[in-house]
């Protein structure tokens, strides 16, 4: 005859001496240091964060000719300060520094979640002794503002002006070079007078790595992008967008053909 053993059911579920003292005894250390990493990896990612904001804006204010403006931040709050070179200098940096980007895991995104700013006006200089009048110009010599164009005349005169001359940067950066100033002014002229929004891209070589060259490509772009905020373009007008090495115009064996690969175009965007 087979024989059965029968456990009383509270000594399955309550040993003696009890599970409960030594089970939460021992998830208490497990806790600690739960807690130990939570204070340690939040700070940690936070100021990658902000320095990250920092570094990118004051990047894209120099880029955009703002050198002079000074830049704080706290997580993703951005305070600029400074003395204006001119009346409104201030309100235009304070566009840049909204508009900059970041590079995240997703792409390049706004990087500031609020910008303020506190700008002196610029030191007052003496009003020159009154000279003699003078005779007006002709009014056919003042400068009319441009025409609007269609965009297909848009693109055009955007290739025009990029075929004949470059957006020049410092070596593996996205800082403009100062001489390419005028260059973009010409350019907010004509973006000015086109319709619609603007796609500003960036294009590299193949020398280096491609994930490099992507992020340096995007960073250039919203540099330009900056730049034409700064001259009085519309931010949401203005998209940026970087392709590396993708999208070659000429043979990357050779140095002139690299040369030409290292670029910045400007198109329009068909309304949708």
């Amino acid at each position: 005859m087979a024989s059965a053993i029968v456990l009383e059911r509270h000594l399955v579920v309550w040993r003696d001496p009890p599970l409960w003292p030594f089970l939460w005894r021992g998830l208490l250390p497990a806790a600690a240091l739960a807690l130990v990493a939570l204070f340690a990896v939040v700070p940690f990612a936070r100021d990658s964060i902000q320095a990250s904001v920092e570094r990118e804006v004051r990047e894209q204010l120099g880029a955009a000719g703002f050198g002079w403006v000074g830049v704080s931040v706290s997580g993703q709050r951005v305070k600029l300060a400074g003395v204006e070179p001119a009346a409104g200098d201030g309100g235009r940096a304070v566009k840049v520094a909204q508009a900059a980007t970041c590079p995240t895991w997703l792409g390049r995104h706004t990087c500031a979640a609020g910008v303020t700013g506190h700008f002196l006006p610029p030191p007052r200089v003496a009003e020159p002794a009154p000279v003699a009048a003078v005779e007006a110009p002709p009014a056919h010599a003042a400068q009319a503002p441009a025409a609007p164009l269609t965009r297909a005349g848009c693109e055009g005169s955007l290739a025009s002006l990029l075929g004949r001359e470059q957006i020049e940067f410092a070596s593996g950066s996205a800082k403009i070079d100062a001489n390419s100033g005028a260059l973009l002014d010409q350019l907010a002229r004509e973006v000015r007078a086109c319709p619609g929004k603007i796609r500003i891209e960036g294009h590299t070589d193949t020398i280096g790595r491609g994930r490099i060259n992507r992020r340096l490509s995007e960073a250039r772009a919203a540099a330009v992008r900056g730049a034409l905020i700064a001259r009085g373009i519309p931010a949401e007008r203005l998209t940026a967008k970087g392709y590396g090495a993708r999208r070659p115009v000429a043979d990357n064996t050779t140095e002139a053909g690299r040369a030409r690969n290292r670029r910045i175009e400007l198109h329009t965007v068909a309304a949708k």
